[in-house]
């Protein structure tokens, strides 16, 4: 018998010392053991012969795999070395004849007995012929004078119903043996294998093994004395030279056979009618075959099929041919794109084939690259691109997926990517694919800060193709204008007006959406015609793309713009990586920013936080290094924390990217010095804001963008003057901005500029002025602003002598900011609040108000004071149901049947005060 060691098995060595100890003389002890093929039985087996012989057992012990087929063949195997009395190999004894020598030879035991306890072990004893078996158990039934224990090992796949064996089985103690726990794996490594394993090696050989020694055994083999890598272990498991094959597989029925390497080919997941087609097979032919490999514990008992263990797929794979594999693996492919399985499926066997030059391999390969692509495995993205690259493509495929291929590699390596891109563009024949490869690396040139370099390449580029290749020439003029607009205060309308670009219609329809998107980013940057700007971006999003471009930034970003935030939302979403995946390119940070700018409008921080939040990393290795969607991507994230009163977490970040110092002159950089100002703003640090909020306006000014739902630098430097005391030069910034945003026209952008400027008013006009802010901004997304307005309105109302209109405007101020996570804010308004009901608190105030709610003492205030329903309801933005539902409550509390009633049983003294509290 051969050993695979005993590591791991401490509770069978427990059992099996407990069973010698336990022998006694009478009914002998039978025991088995069970299990998958290199599991450890004869190991088993022979560790019970070495207690057994310490406790002074006899022990005979042989293994029924070679012993002759006839009757009693391994029954005189072992009672001839029974006869040597150490259990070593001795002369096999004379066998008899069937059934005549089944009686003499069980009183060969009995007899053996007399002399001391004894012990017999058959490993393998499924395989032992009939007479043997009924020879066991005639023996097992005997009456010994000593302790007497027979043990087997016993193959399952071998098991007949009704044979001796399963006599034996139903009278036995069983030890169901199962693989070893991945703790006691390094342990058996270095014992049996010469091999260390760390935890994390350990955990891969478990889960390729199940902790089956001879399979551990076989997977190691090769790394003798060393110490091989989670890494290298999973890559030796897809290898052809694992050795033990033969014990799995030897002996299964060519159908059985056929099958299970359908199984392994096809991998996860495998349905019987797949397997069954893939291995020629009818369905019902399919069920025997599929028992058989059960039974050899070669699949699991289960549907769908799949191995036992990894490492036998990879036995059988290795084990096929490698033309006969390319074929199986191409015709699985088949099968699965025939029966709608998903490309992702198709692909993963396309992969395993290589190269076969049939066209319809290239669309799966494409879908399943950018599935991997959106749940952030980019390495396998990109092999899946470059298998797509062997096939034979036109042109334009070909540019296609290179270009798409560069995205990927970008990610990693911009240097390697725009050098493989440029050495595409120069080598390409095909207008349409030097297009399409001067389109993509002026993208990523200008993505990591490079725009005169973009420049270059479209220039060049249509200098090559000249007037012979309209559209394509239109495209290139298009990004160009592109990069100006989007570039340093210098490049900025270098290109000319967009409308220059084009008389007619492009004919393409890349051109179309490239040519609209100019048109959206040139009307927001203006500021003047918002539902033109709203059109073009639409124009630029139409069309099923296989993934976003330029211009489907550009279009999103107008919507944002325009405060169009659902439709941008959804646009947005098609270009995330899937939950919990990291970005692997830059189009998923785009999307997280976009997202991240889409949740600060509407006031929701702790979403634009948790957006780009775990990519924090990310961008401190890559901000520095002028890639752009990083640089805006921390701006928007530090501003975000700022404003939520976490700005240690903001200046850190600021720090840790490199970007707290002097800045570059690019239009990212105003959003980046906006995002400083408002953080040294929530520090207190108002000088230094100002500062920065000025810089971040001279440089938009430069860039040519006026539009105030752009960049509200104006705004936000007349509340910073204002505090400083410098109220004209406020107002001067306020108005300009007012100015531009009813221009542009969004309620958003109008109520913001109307806010800053209504702070600059005096006090007579500064209510007034504050109300129409906060009727705009009720009306725009901008939930956060609109709490800002409605503080400052109470406070205004508080002064003006008003204090039960100002509590409400309070409270509504004080419910919005804690809705958005503006902790700052939430705490200046909760102080106010304190102060006013401080100076309001009377003791003697009536008692018969002390039951209303706030709400309602609001309401009878303004009722009290002369103002209809409606009015009421346009006062504290509720509707006027609300108002006559409150009203009544008031009635029933106070005991009255109207609003005559009101100033007797709530003089204005009483009834505001109360309202404070």
């Amino acid at each position: 018998m051969t050993s695979v060691g005993l590591n791991g098995r401490a509770p069978e060595l427990a059992r099996l010392r407990d069973l010698i100890d336990g022998a006694a003389p009478g009914v002998p002890t039978t025991v088995v053991f069970r299990g998958e093929p290199g599991i450890g039985k004869s190991a088993l087996l022979g560790a019970l012969g070495e207690l057994a012989a310490g406790a002074g057992f006899q022990v005979a012990a042989a293994s029924a795999r070679h012993t002759p087929g006839r009757a009693f063949a391994a029954a005189g195997t072992v009672l001839g070395r029974l006869g040597t009395g150490s259990g070593a190999p001795g002369p096999a004894a004379a066998l008899p004849s069937a059934p005549e020598g089944l009686h003499d030879l069980v009183d060969r035991v009995g007899a053996q007995t007399r002399h001391g306890p004894v012990l017999l072990c058959l490993d393998e004893a499924s395989r032992a012929d009939e007479w043997s078996l009924r020879w066991l158990l005639a023996s097992s039934e005997i009456t010994s004078p000593a302790p007497l224990v027979i043990a087997l090992s016993e193959d399952p796949a071998l098991e007949q119903d009704g044979s001796p064996m399963a006599e034996l089985l139903a009278k036995a103690r069983q030890f169901h043996l199962a693989g070893l726990p991945t703790a006691a794996l390094p342990g058996f490594a270095a014992a049996h294998c010469g091999v260390a394993l760390d935890e994390e090696s350990a955990a891969v050989c478990h889960e390729l093994t199940g902790g089956n020694p001879g399979l551990l055994r076989s997977l190691l083999h090769g790394y003798a004395d060393s110490a091989p890598t989670a890494r290298e272990l999973r890559a030796a498991a897809g290898s052809a030279a694992l050795p033990g094959g033969e014990r799995w597989l030897g002996g299964l029925s060519a159908p059985a056979l056929a099958l299970a390497r359908a199984v392994a080919v096809l991998d996860a997941e495998a349905e019987i009618s797949q397997a069954a087609q893939l291995a020629g097979l009818a369905p019902r032919e399919t069920l025997s075959p599929i028992d058989e490999l059960v039974r050899r514990s070669v699949l699991a008992n289960r549907t769908p099929l799949a191995f036992r263990h990894p490492l036998l797929a990879a036995m059988v794979t290795g084990g096929i041919p490698v033309g006969s594999r390319t074929a199986l693996h191409l015709r699985a492919a088949e099968i699965l794109r025939d029966g709608h399985f998903g490309a992702t499926r198709v692909a993963r066997q396309l992969m395993a084939a290589g190269p076969i030059g049939q066209g319809w391999t290239v669309r799966p390969l494409m879908l399943a690259a950018r599935r991997l692509a959106r749940d952030g495995r980019t390495e396998e993205a990109a092999r899946h691109l470059r298998r797509v690259l062997r096939e034979k493509l036109a042109p334009q495929v070909r540019s296609a997926v290179r270009c798409e291929l560069a995205g990927l590699e970008e990610f990693a390596d911009p240097e390697g990517a725009a050098r493989r891109l440029e050495a595409a563009r120069q080598e390409a024949d095909d207008p349409e694919a030097a297009t399409d490869y001067a389109v993509a690396l002026a993208g990523l040139l200008v993505r990591c800060g490079r725009p005169a370099d973009a420049l270059a390449v479209l220039d060049d580029t249509a200098d090559r193709l000249g007037p012979a290749a309209p559209d394509h020439f239109l495209r290139l003029r298009t990004h160009k204008a592109l990069v100006c607009l989007g570039g340093p205060p210098w490049l900025v309308g270098a290109a000319g007006p967009p409308d220059d670009l084009a008389a007619d219609p492009p004919a393409q329809d890349a051109a179309r959406r490239e040519l609209a998107g100019l048109r959206a980013a040139h009307a927001v940057g203006v500021g003047a015609d918002r539902p033109e700007a709203v059109r073009q971006a639409r124009l630029a999003l139409a069309g099923g793309r296989d993934g976003p471009d330029r211009s489907f930034w550009h279009g999103c970003s107008t919507l944002v713009h325009a405060d169009e935030l659902t439709e941008a939302w959804t646009h947005g979403s098609r270009a995330r990586p899937a939950d919990a995946a990291r970005p692997g390119q830059w189009d998923h940070v785009c999307a997280e920013l976009l997202r991240a700018r889409i949740c600060r409008i509407r006031g929701d921080l702790p979403g634009a936080v948790g957006a780009l939040a775990p990519m924090a990393d990310l961008l401190r290795r890559t901000a520095s290094g002028a890639r752009l969607p990083a640089a805006l991507s921390v701006a928007a994230l530090v501003e975000a924390h700022a404003l939520m009163g976490d700005t240690g977490t903001a200046a850190a970040l600021l720090a840790d990217c490199g970007l707290e110092g002097e800045l570059p002159p690019r239009q990212d950089t105003v959003a980046v010095l906006s995002a400083r100002a408002a953080l040294w703003e929530h520090a207190g640090d108002l000088p230094r804001a100002l500062e920065d909020c000025l810089a971040a306006g001279r440089l938009a000014t430069e860039c040519g963008v006026r539009n105030p739902a752009v960049a509200a630098w104006r705004s936000r430097a007349a509340r910073l003057l204002t505090s400083l005391g410098r109220r004209e030069e406020a107002a001067r910034f306020a108005a300009a901005e007012l100015e531009d945003a009813r221009r542009w026209g969004t309620p958003r952008a109008v109520g913001t500029a109307r806010h800053a400027l209504a702070v600059t008013e005096p006090e007579a006009e500064r209510v007034a002025s504050l109300a129409a802010a906060v009727r705009l901004l009720a009306d725009s997304p901008a939930r956060l602003e609109l709490a800002v307005a409605r503080f400052d309105l109470g406070t205004a109302l508080d002064g003006a002598g008003r204090p039960a209109e100002a509590r409400g405007e309070l409270a509504a101020a004080l419910s919005a900011a804690e809705a958005c996570g503006a902790r700052p804010l939430a705490a200046r308004i909760t102080a106010v609040l304190r102060e006013a009901d401080a100076a309001g608190d009377d003791p003697g105030a009536d008692p018969l108000l002390s039951d209303l709610t706030p709400q309602e003492l609001r309401i009878l205030c303004l009722a009290r004071d002369g103002h209809t329903n409606r009015q009421i309801a346009g006062k504290l933005f509720v509707t006027v149901r609300t108002v006559e539902f409150h009203l009544s409550g008031v009635y029933r509390k106070l005991g009255i049947s109207g609003r005559g009633q009101l100033p007797g049983i709530a003089p204005a003294t009483a009834g505001s005060r109360a309202a404070h509290r």
